[in-house]
């Protein structure tokens, strides 16, 4: 995760945001059924430039999955 995503929202660049969070939104954890929409949704605002929203896009993921994600599928990837 850290490798896509931290670099393209970084960079500030509309166009690597939106292709990294087309990479996650592609790659759905078991369980966390708002991942995709979440993913999709600040993709198009990357791609629409508002880069604010992109990321706000990221913190609403986090908000819902980061601890189930880094307890429950961080030592056994999908």
């Amino acid at each position: 995760m850290k490798t896509v995503m931290q670099s393209a929202t970084n960079s500030g660049d509309g166009a690597k945001i939106a292709s990294a969070l087309e990479y996650v939104a592609a790659k759905p954890p078991p369980g966390m059924p708002k991942w995709v929409e979440i993913s999709k949704d600040g993709a198009e605002k990357a791609k629409k430039g508002d880069i604010d929203g992109a990321k706000e896009s990221c913190k609403t993921c986090h908000d819902l999955y980061k601890k189930k994600y880094k307890d429950e599928l961080r030592a056994n990837p999908f």
